[in-house]
């Protein structure tokens, strides 16, 4: 193991068929790559978050299995984002060089009644990545339509496996044949009003089960997507807690959470809100990025000692990537 600390942006995140999303040409888009990666390698923070995770809802449809929604939704409060409240998010943002959003942390997105006019005011103001994982459960043509209207720029369905068997195993809930219309739904459309927009990315936490079928995954959905990628298991019921090792996370110098209600976070792993910066309107995204609070968990993870924070030790995205880096040194 080495002693320098490591940081690796987008580590949990794996392209494997299809487009590369974040491989565009355009110079605004590649200078928001350029800083997504550059910042957290020289722990430089800029004057405002890069992005923003804005939770329009906390509720979701389904009850997956590995996910912390469903095991811990008894304490997850329910509720939905208002758009006055979203509008002042937008607003702070655009005027201090945001460059995007995803528009969900713990919920599912398509459950709230204005999402495509979420989208919509984000584009409008000059916002160049719009996007949002879902279930898809709930894209029908009427909602795929707003969409594609609103100018969202891509849209990630999480999807496990490509049999009814696998995928109705792990999202439970969740109909097979009604996704796969959905989404066929969606390229239809976009085939139809000439538009590349959104982007569907088709991606799957690498479950135990999926792995082995992986080759069989990504010749099924190369077809049907425009990228094909898939995700790090984390195992999210299991907190390993006093784990020291020199990883740092990338997330602080790259973007913010902010909940439903409000509630500002300095990432989109802290379910438990033991981070919570304030409220925004009591304060601004701007003055959470600079706290004092904020500013004393990077040092602690610039220095190695995440697991002397709180909400880090333990956290369920530094316990998988520990892991994976421990595998890969172990020799």
């Amino acid at each position: 193991m080495q002693n320098k600390v490591i940081i690796q942006p987008n580590a949990n995140f794996h392209h494997a068929a299809g487009e590369d999303l974040f491989e565009k040409h355009e110079e605004q888009f590649s200078e928001y790559r350029r800083k997504w990666k550059e910042h957290p390698e020289t722990f430089h923070a800029g004057e405002f978050p890069l992005f923003l995770d804005v939770e329009v809802t906390s509720a979701c449809n389904l009850k997956c299995p590995f996910c912390a929604t469903t095991f811990r939704g008894n304490v997850i409060k329910k509720g939905f984002m208002q758009f006055d409240v979203l509008k002042g998010i937008i607003n702070e943002g655009t005027a201090n060089g945001l460059y995007g959003v995803k528009f969900n942390i713990r919920g599912e997105p398509l459950l709230h009644p204005q999402i495509h006019e979420f989208v919509k005011y984000a584009k409008d103001k000059g916002l160049i990545d719009v996007y949002f994982n879902t279930n898809a459960m709930l894209l029908t043509k009427e909602i795929a339509k707003k969409l594609i209207d609103a100018g969202l720029d891509r849209l990630s369905v999480s999807f496990e496996g490509y049999t009814k068997e696998v995928y109705e195993r792990h999202r439970v809930g969740a109909n097979y044949e009604t996704v796969l219309s959905n989404i066929e739904g969606l390229q239809s459309l976009k085939r139809k009003f000439g538009v590349s927009h959104p982007k569907v990315r088709v991606q799957t936490v690498m479950l135990p089960d999926i792995q082995p079928a992986f080759a069989q995954y990504r010749e099924f959905w190369s077809g049907r997507a425009d990228e094909v990628s898939f995700l790090d298991y984390k195992d999210m019921k299991v907190k390993k807690k006093g784990v020291i090792y020199p990883w740092a996370c990338p997330q602080i110098w790259q973007r913010m959470a902010i909940w439903w209600d409000g509630t500002v976070l300095p990432c989109n792993h802290d379910d438990d809100g033991l981070l919570a910066l304030g409220r925004f309107g009591e304060i601004t995204i701007a003055e959470a990025w600079h706290s004092d609070n904020l500013n004393a968990v990077r040092e602690f993870h610039k220095n190695g000692l995440a697991n002397n924070v709180k909400a880090c030790d333990g956290c369920y995205l530094r316990d998988s990537e520990i892991l994976k880096l421990k595998g890969l040194n172990k020799d």
